[in-house]
C-alpha cells in the first residue's frame, strides 16, 4: 500500500488512502517535481513557489477555469478565483479569499494571479468596475500581522 501512496499523484490531500505528515509531505514533493504547484486539501489550496514561471497564467486557462466546481480540473489559484468571483454573483454578497505563508512564499504573486483571473472574468461584461474595486484593495490586500 506504501507504494501506491508514493508513486500515485493525489491533486486533493483529503483523497489520500492513508494521510499522515510522511504521506501527505511526499505527494507534495511528487507533484511539485512535475510543476504541479498547486493541491488541494478540501477547499483550501496549497501552493508550493517554484521560484519560476511556470505557463500556466494565460487567457487559455483563465477561460478553462470559468465557471467550473471546484475540483474538477487540476487545483489552480483561478479555481479559487472563480469559485469566490460566481459566488459574489449568485448571492449578491462580498466574498473573501485568505492568502498566508511564509516571508518569500509567493503571498504577493498568488495575489497578482487572483487579481489577474477576477479581471478577466470581470471584463466578459458581468459587472462594471470591478477591476477598479480589485485594484483598489491592493493595500488592504498586502496587510502583514506581527
Amino acid at each position: 500500500m506504501e507504494s501506491e501512496i508514493v508513486t500515485k499523484d493525489y491533486d486533493d490531500l483529503c483523497s489520500l488512502p492513508d494521510l499522515n505528515e510522511k504521506t501527505l509531505l511526499e505527494n507534495l514533493r511528487n507533484r511539485f517535481k512535475q510543476e504541479k504547484i498547486y493541491t488541494y486539501v478540501g477547499s483550501i489550496l496549497i501552493v508550493i513557489n517554484p521560484f519560476k514561471f511556470l505557463p500556466i497564467y494565460n487567457p487559455k486557462y483563465v477561460k478553462m477555469y470559468d465557471n467550473h466546481q471546484l475540483g474538477k480540473l487540476e487545483p489552480h489559484i483561478y479555481a479559487v478565483a472563480d469559485v469566490a468571483y460566481h459566488a459574489m454573483l449568485q448571492r449578491r454578497k462580498n466574498q473573501c479569499i485568505v492568502i498566508s505563508g511564509e516571508s518569500g512564499s509567493g503571498k504577493t504573486q498568488s495575489t497578482n494571479f487572483l487579481i489577474h483571473h477576477l479581471t478577466a472574468l470581470s471584463q466578459k461584461g458581468f459587472v462594471s468596475g470591478v477591476e477598479q474595486i480589485i485594484l483598489g484593495a491592493g493595500p488592504v490586500l498586502e496587510v502583514r500581522l506581527k
